[in-house]
């Protein structure tokens, strides 16, 4: 991915479940227009997605957080070749569902796997390069709203992350704030708010950059 010149914007944005990622990444996407992209993590090209499939299976409960962390590399440079740097370089607004900001969050903080913490900088320098996003937002909402909000999907729609215990999502929640505000000074939008004053605040974050 080297020797291309970036053009776009990168922007993700990341919050626990129920905070409404996936419909205001693509409510910005339809004001941006044509200059605009959405994405999603996992997943976001072709060969992401068969991992996103395995990543939220059923049988996916079983595996341990570095089995995941792997797979969600795996399926993050799949996606940054094929999806995410052909954008930047064609000059779009990149919106990503969920980037590295999660596999903090869940893998490594909500998990307790501390000792992934060297490797996941290590692998997000190697990986990412000079492709690291422009800017991270935060939808912040608390864990048992956003939960709520999750639940009150259909339930073939939940995934094994969605089931897991409040204190999971306690520790995702504290995760996501961790990498988010302090680790790659991004922002945060209180995601409780009516959604489109959610994306209204969203787009004057981007409309700076």
């Amino acid at each position: 991915m080297a020797n291309k010149k970036r053009k776009g914007i990168f922007v993700v944005l990341d919050g626990g479940e129920g905070a409404g990622k996936t419909t205001v990444a693509k409510e910005l996407v339809k004001r941006l227009g044509w200059s605009a992209i959405y994405t999603r993590e996992p997943g976001g090209s072709v060969y992401a997605e068969k991992i996103r499939e395995l990543i939220l299976s059923d049988e996916a409960k079983h595996s341990d957080a570095e089995t995941q962390f792997a797979l969600f590399w795996a399926a993050r440079r799949d996606h940054l070749k094929h999806t995410v740097v052909p954008a930047l370089v064609d000059g779009k607004i990149v919106i990503t569902d969920r980037f590295d900001s999660s596999s903090y969050a869940y893998q490594i903080i909500a998990q307790d796997n501390l000792q992934l913490l060297d490797l996941f900088w290590k692998k997000r320098e190697h990986f990412l390069g000079e492709w690291e996003p422009d800017k991270y937002i935060f939808l912040d909402i608390e864990p048992e709203a956003g939960l709520a909000r999750a639940h009150g999907r259909r339930e073939g729609a939940l995934n094994h992350f969605d089931k897991r215990k409040i204190d999971f999502h306690k520790k995702v929640h504290k995760g996501l704030q961790e990498f988010i505000l302090e680790k790659v000074d991004g922002e945060k939008v209180d995601a409780s708010q009516p959604l489109e004053k959610v994306i209204d605040d969203v787009m004057s974050i981007i409309n700076k950059l």
